[in-house]
């Protein structure tokens, strides 16, 4: 039996269909909680390790005397030490594009709950109140918008080919370029929505800030899927307090989760979700099913996807 450490609490009701949907050969062993003494008992025997939300601190590898690999579960690995387990000899395996789709919707979805104020029209019915008054001035269409994809990876491919039943311009700007990519700064003030998907990088960090800001034309939306490091998150607020930015739909922050004395609660329009884009039912089936066959080829010693492997 291949022993396979989840470094991440799940709650007893789920484990089962986990062992189910990862196959009977492979020995899976959680967590008890998010302790990091929890996850290094799971290590202990463990010859391969998932990382899922929470970080893995370098030292967590010490308790990992087996391991031969970590693989992240989805795309973004910057929640583990990959220069300390390269150089402990340990393969770094992802799941690129496997949660793509879902991501994509729930994109779209931020996308029409911010320019159809639907939380905000929400809340006004449970306070009591009716439709808002101004909601032909304010309310708006995603049919035709402009809309801005930063990052142009597997998820804002997906995005892009759901906008196109929107018959929305898209427009993309990626630290690349390249044919086609629309440079950062010239994007700002040409869009009626701004979606992020570009990495946590000292390049991209803030780069949603009060200057870019300022830039967006008046009223438009910002979303951002990626990873709260990009947004300056009290600029954000106050963009939306004064009406600069005519909404937001969040479903990454920094940190995680949301302090409950974070300024972007209290600002207008504004539809937070907590950082489950790819959670659904559909898409847990197809990240387990691909890491257990990741997991699998590579204690066969057969070979995985290139694609799947971090340098």
């Amino acid at each position: 039996m291949v022993k396979v450490a989840l470094l991440e609490y799940f709650e007893p009701e789920i484990r089962p269909k986990l062992q189910e949907l990862a196959g009977a050969d492979l020995d899976l062993i959680f967590c008890e909680s998010n302790d990091d003494a929890d996850r290094a008992q799971a290590l202990a025997e463990a010859e391969y390790a998932l990382v899922r939300s929470i970080p893995m601190p370098a030292a967590l590898l010490d308790a990992g005397s087996k391991l031969k690999m970590i693989h992240q579960w989805g795309t973004g690995t910057d929640g583990i030490p990959i220069a300390e387990a390269k150089a402990r000899g340990l393969t770094i395996a992802r799941s690129p594009g496997v949660n793509a789709p879902s991501v994509a919707d729930l994109t779209v979805a931020l996308m029409l709950a911010c320019l159809r104020r639907v939380v905000v029209g929400d809340a006004r019915i449970r306070a009591g109140n009716w439709a808002e008054p101004n909601l032909y001035e304010i309310g708006r269409d995603l049919t035709g918008a402009r809309v801005g994809l930063v990052g142009y990876g597997a998820i804002a491919r997906e995005v892009e080919k759901r906008l196109k039943g929107f018959d929305c311009e898209v427009l993309h700007s990626r630290a690349s370029g390249g044919a086609g990519s629309t440079p950062f700064e010239e994007l700002l003030g040409q869009i009626d929505v701004l979606s992020l998907h570009a990495p946590a990088t000292p390049e991209t960090r803030h780069m949603i800030n009060a200057g870019s800001l300022a830039r967006m034309k008046p009223g438009a939306v910002l979303i951002n899927m990626a990873r709260g490091e990009l947004v300056d998150e009290a600029a954000l607020a106050e963009a939306l307090k004064s009406g600069q930015l005519g909404g937001a739909g969040l479903d990454a922050f920094s940190p995680e989760p949301l302090p409950a004395d974070a300024p972007i609660r209290s600002a207008p329009n504004v539809v937070l979700s907590a950082h489950s884009g790819g959670r659904t039912r559909e898409n847990f089936a197809r990240l387990v099913r691909h890491w257990a066959g990741n997991i699998r080829a590579h204690a066969a010693g057969e070979p995985i996807d290139p694609s799947c492997l971090v340098s």
